[in-house]
């Protein structure tokens, strides 16, 4: 449970105060009840003692808590507010009503409340660590660095202070000091699988790693975090109709407006469903549009929010799931400890992981033969699936403005992926190509650029290698509208390297705006040419840094290609594979049919 103390301002415990001795005994007793997650009993206890003084802070403020951990949001902030009235200098009340206005979604209100609790108590860590959230949600990214900083000097044992220090480092692009921080948390709590999937990620999304150093670490996370599934595995008959109705089962924490969603909702969508039964497990604490639309299209839908790895394990399996589907890898709010004890006969990774998941439990991972080709250098422990066509298909937006000439002459390139993918090899790339157009310019949009210190930062290096900054454009984020409508103003969109984009991309050619890619070894470097290939526009592959550059500067120097491309690209693209929905699921339906035959067969899939 997070902070709390008492605050017996309004009951004071002398000889023969009887009623304020046994409140004080209750609340007592409840707050027990509440730091052992005993939440009913905690709540009954609280009401008893507001039946004695409807105006007790303690009660007021902790039933409160207690209404916020079951999502009770508005009658936790109308509760702790009510607390507030009577002990307005109570810093936790402050803190916590933080945590309600967040989740009720109402940001500004919240940091307010943090920095009300700051004000009274400025070493506050966990007042700290939660305005540094806030902050870093909102692309302040300098100011939520100060703020984990500052919640683990007040606390320097303090893992989860650390593990979102990590975060906000590698979203600077400091892969260095965020592996420092996400490693610290991981040592003061050996337990803390979030902060050990981050490593993961970054290791991986990064190329911080050759491939059998990345391949153990990965390994590393299991023998940790799998050891409790693995004690209560769960065991499978090798028998079955090698042609029944398949059930199955997906996985993640990103069924709301998410990036992955534009390759996902389609699929499930286009299922047969005489072929196969779907069923989702959402790991989504703030439902939304998105995931209503995906449930309208599930045939069983689990809300695994609160519900423990092995209870979650536990529904997969009384479910009847016949291959379950990750689509999160070691990504934030992934439930890969429930596939440690192997709910499901047969298990895969998809979607939303760029490299091995080391879990033992992992049969296959998905992908195809653009982003593996045979002679990958890839180590995984899942025997490695590669699909006949591109991986994914493509959603649309349906709102998405129509395609525009840009009105602005001379050259404009352009990057609208996450500031981390900025690296120092993707700026001397850009760079190369911007000394041999000095009157081009570089668009950078992303939430990240609300921040002068990034901006700062990566003019910075680009001047280094000649460019001046008033040759690039920063555009924070300020909506899915307005991020499809500024490419508009983009001529051409320069993918970064190593970690090529995948729906920036995707979305840039349905705006009419060619893509160059430079293809490299592993996953993360040949995504984006998975999907130029399957859009019919293999042409803007690069295959080395000299190749990237030439093919940029051609594309720019033939103005009637590119015009003419521009107006054609969205209609050529909604013919090609890349959106061909229903083939799509086709093929992942005959491997998930060629995935049980195998294991009704106790025979190993490959491909």
């Amino acid at each position: 449970m997070a902070h709390t103390q008492r605050h017996d301002s309004s009951v004071t415990i002398v000889p023969g105060n009887t009623q304020a001795a046994t409140i004080d005994r209750w609340i007592d007793a409840a707050l027990q009840h509440h730091l052992a997650g005993r939440l009913p009993d905690a709540e009954a206890l609280y009401r008893q003692a507001l039946v004695e003084q409807p105006d007790h802070p303690d009660a007021l403020h902790l039933l409160g808590f207690v209404a916020y951990q079951c999502g009770r949001h508005q009658q936790a902030a109308e509760l702790i507010s009510a607390a507030l009235r009577h002990v307005p200098d109570a810093p936790d009340f402050h803190n916590h009503l933080g945590l309600v206005m967040a989740a009720l979604g109402r940001p500004a209100d919240a940091i307010a409340c943090y920095g009300n609790a700051l004000r009274l108590t400025p070493e506050f860590p966990e007042a700290h660590n939660n305005l540094g959230i806030l902050l870093r949600d909102g692309g302040r990214l300098m100011e939520a660095e100060a703020h984990y900083r500052a919640a683990v000097a007040a606390r320097p044992v303090f893992p989860d202070a650390w593990n979102n220090l990590g975060n906000v480092c590698r979203e600077r692009g400091e892969f260095d000091a965020a592996l420092v921080a996400y490693r610290e948390a991981l040592r003061q709590r050996p337990d803390f699988a979030e902060a050990h999937s981050n490593i993961l990620f970054t290791l991986s999304h990064y190329l911080l790693a050759d491939p059998d150093h990345l391949l153990q670490e990965h390994h590393g996370w299991d023998r940790v975090h799998g050891v409790a599934g693995r004690a209560h595995g769960h065991a499978h008959p090798l028998r079955g109709d090698p042609e029944k109705r398949l059930r199955i089962g997906y996985v993640s924490p990103d069924f709301r407006l998410h990036a992955t969603n534009s390759f996902f909702e389609s699929l499930i969508a286009a299922h047969t469903r005489d072929a196969v039964e779907i069923f989702c497990y959402a790991e989504v604490s703030r439902p939304d549009a998105v995931t209503e639309r995906i449930r309208a299209n599930a045939d069983g839908w689990c809300s695994t929010v609160g519900l423990a790895d092995d209870a979650l394990a536990r529904q997969i399996r009384d479910d009847g799931i016949d291959i379950l589907v990750d689509l999160a890898g070691h990504t934030t709010g992934n439930r890969l400890r429930a596939f440690t004890g192997k709910p499901a006969p047969i298990q895969v990774s998809y979607l939303g992981y760029c490299a091995t998941t080391g879990l033992a439990a992992m049969d296959y991972w998905i992908t195809d033969r653009v982003i593996h080709p045979p002679d990958t250098i890839e180590r995984a422990v899942e025997a490695i699936i590669r699909l006949p066509r591109c991986w994914v298909t493509y959603r649309p937006p349906m709102d998405a403005p129509p395609v525009r000439l840009p009105a602005r002459s001379g050259i404009t390139f352009g990057c609208f992926n996450e500031r981390s993918k900025i690296t120092p090899a993707t700026i001397a790339l850009w760079s190369s190509i911007l000394l041999e157009l000095p009157d081009a310019r570089l668009v950078l949009k992303a939430r990240q650029y609300a921040d002068d210190s990034v901006r700062q930062a990566i003019s910075d290096t680009f001047t280094q290698h000649g460019v001046a900054a008033y040759r690039l454009v920063f555009l924070p984020a300020t909506g899915y509208l307005d991020y499809l409508a500024a490419y508009h103003d983009v001529d051409i969109a320069l993918d970064p390297v190593p970690r090529a984009g995948g729906v920036t991309t995707a979305d840039a050619l349905w705006m009419g705006v060619p893509v160059i890619t430079l293809c490299g070894q592993r996953f993360i470097e040949r995504h984006g040419a998975s999907l130029l290939r399957a859009a019919g526009m293999g042409e803007w592959i690069a295959v080395t840094p000299r190749d990237y550059v030439d093919k940029a500067l051609a594309l720019a120097r033939d103005h009637v290609q590119r015009r003419t491309m521009r107006l054609a690209q969205r209609d050529r693209m909604a013919a090609s594979p890349l959106c061909d929905a229903l083939a799509h699921a086709r093929a992942m339906e005959r491997i998930y049919r060629d995935m049980w035959h195998a294991y009704v067969r106790n025979t190993a899939l490959t491909s």
